[in-house]
């Protein structure tokens, strides 16, 4: 029986798919996920009710209400239609009887706990040492805000979505690919798709190029990847002349939603793509593709390459539009939490500082050397300071709140503060009406409406991401959004003749708008007005 030796003694030069070498590993670094879990809850705080949190929220709450949002409730229940997580954890509310915001905070750590797990799981596959290993978790841990290049995801949000399981089991897919384990594979990538078509999607494409690059047919790779950029452009050549409906040209060209196209990423995103495709490429000069980390790298680039061809030729501002449900971009979220476990482990394993070392034939003309000294306060200092950098950057991308919006917590933000009110003081079927752009001002943290306040509204610029993956939601969100654009300038005549026939019966008014209107709530962000009596 042949054995294979590697060629180099750097850590990850290890033999093609063998196990690790410390196949059980000691009680504390099976614990280290679990301890490192509510620090990742101090550091990059919880915002449940936030961004895509309150999108799935109001679906989940939808599920246990039906009777909720009785004028857009197809806003609501976009994800609820493609994902069984918000099915999940609104059986869980019934089951258990306890407050969704408890369900959603435990659902939260959990999803921590299982992302670390998984990071720390993958690094066992490819890192012998115990110091790489953990070097890899604790990166994880510390990056789980780090944006991904412009396509406005973060390795793991700090609120729960389907994508808070979906990454994890994207991991632990490719751990079990590098094992050749091909039936957990398939059940993961299985709950992958489930949670979330589209990551999973994504997850599936990563781990049938890294079987073909661990099968050593790497050229069958290649051509699977040109196969996808074809059909793509055969696709793009084809809806070339499809008429594109003005509203729906109009929901993916808001500024928020420039995300979407390459073409207009600010010009210090692109380099989140570049870069990370270029360490791969530097990472594969050091390693062999045989290897476990060599064939992660080759994948990474490949998938990578793909991706970013398809999204700067075939998904332009201008349309076709028919690839932007895709969002072929994404794919580097997997990519990124890839690279970032490669990262950890090879920094503990390859930092080293050069110390003098005075010989002791330096009487007779012999030359002092540097002798190389492997530092491990080096990369825990890297990590300390990773740590500190990601907690001060928390408050800066969340200003309007707690850093932790626990429940039971009275909130802070003023925002926040009006949508509880308006839950316990007005109609359960009110439909309110407020300027769009209300998501995004300063101070708001894209803090969920519906979710909050438990009422409907008329669609607004955060809808614009819904309508964009449902095409069929732009017509009536287009009409909804530019009702309400200039909400705050008009006479109170003009209100009720603009908003009432869209079945809005309440409005939120800027401090500074002029009314006559009853207002029973205001504060220094928003007041409260009944528009019908």
């Amino acid at each position: 029986m042949t054995t294979f030796t590697p060629t180099s003694s750097h850590p990850l030069h290890q033999p093609r798919w063998s196990p690790p070498r410390n196949p059980s590993p000691p009680a504390t670094e099976k614990l280290l996920p679990l301890l490192l879990t509510p620090l990742v809850l101090l550091v990059h705080g919880y915002h449940p009710f936030a961004n895509d949190g309150g999108l799935y929220v109001a679906g989940i709450r939808h599920i246990l209400n039906p009777a909720l949002y009785p004028r857009n409730a197809a806003f609501t229940t976009a994800f609820t239609h493609r994902s069984v997580f918000p099915w999940i954890l609104a059986g869980l509310a019934r089951l258990t009887h306890l407050p969704l915001s408890v369900i959603l905070l435990a659902a939260h750590l959990i999803s921590i706990g299982l992302f670390l797990f998984a990071a720390s799981r993958l690094a066992s596959r490819l890192f012998p040492g115990r110091s790489a290993r953990a070097c890899a978790t604790l990166l994880a841990a510390a990056c789980c805000a780090l944006p991904v290049a412009g396509t406005a995801l973060v390795l793991m949000d700090p609120y729960v979505t389907a994508r808070s399981f979906s990454t994890p089991l994207s991991l632990l897919a490719v751990a079990a690919t590098l094992d050749r384990r091909w039936r957990a594979t398939l059940f993961l990538i299985g709950l992958a798709l489930a949670i979330h078509p589209l990551m999973g999607a994504d997850a599936a494409a990563f781990v049938l190029l890294l079987a073909l690059v661990l099968d050593r047919r790497i050229r069958i790779a290649v051509v699977v990847c040109a196969a996808a950029f074809v059909l793509t452009g055969a696709a793009f050549v084809l809806a070339h002349d499809v008429p594109v409906d003005p509203a729906y040209r109009e929901a993916v060209s808001l500024a928020p939603r420039s995300f979407l196209f390459l073409a207009r990423w600010r010009w210090y995103e692109v380099p989140g793509l570049l870069l990370p495709l270029a360490l791969f490429a530097l990472a594969l000069r050091r390693v062999r593709i045989a290897t476990s980390a060599g064939a992660l790298c080759l994948t990474s680039i490949l998938l990578g390459i793909t991706a970013l061809l398809i999204a700067a030729c075939f998904v332009p501002p201008d349309g076709p539009y028919l690839l932007v449900p895709l969002q072929p971009l994404r794919s580097f979220h997997l990519i990124y939490c890839v690279g970032v476990i490669l990262c950890g482990g090879s920094l503990a394993a390859s930092v080293r500082i050069s110390v003098p070392h005075i010989s002791p034939s330096l009487a007779d003309g012999g030359r002092s050397r540097s002798l190389p000294f492997r530092s491990s306060w080096v990369p825990g200092a890297i990590l300390v300071l990773l740590f500190a950098a990601m907690f001060l950057v928390e408050r800066i991308e969340w200003p309007g709140g707690r850093r932790l919006e626990l429940p039971g917590l009275a909130p802070a933000n003023p925002y926040t503060q009006a949508f509880l009110w308006i839950r316990t003081h007005t109609p359960a079927r009110a439909v309110f009406a407020f300027n769009p752009d209300i998501v995004y001002r300063p101070g708001e943290d894209e803090q969920g409406f519906r979710a909050l306040s438990e009422r409907d509204q008329l669609a607004d610029d955060k809808d614009a991401g819904v309508a964009a993956v449902i095409p069929s939601l732009a017509a009536p969100w287009a009409a909804q959004r530019n009702a309400g654009s200039s909400i705050d300038t008009m006479s109170d005549a003009e209100r009720r003749a603009t908003l009432t026939p869209l079945g809005a019966t309440w409005i939120l008014l800027s401090p500074a708008a002029s009314t006559a209107l009853p207002c029973p709530f205001h504060n220094r962000a928003v007041r409260v007005c009944r528009l019908v009596p």
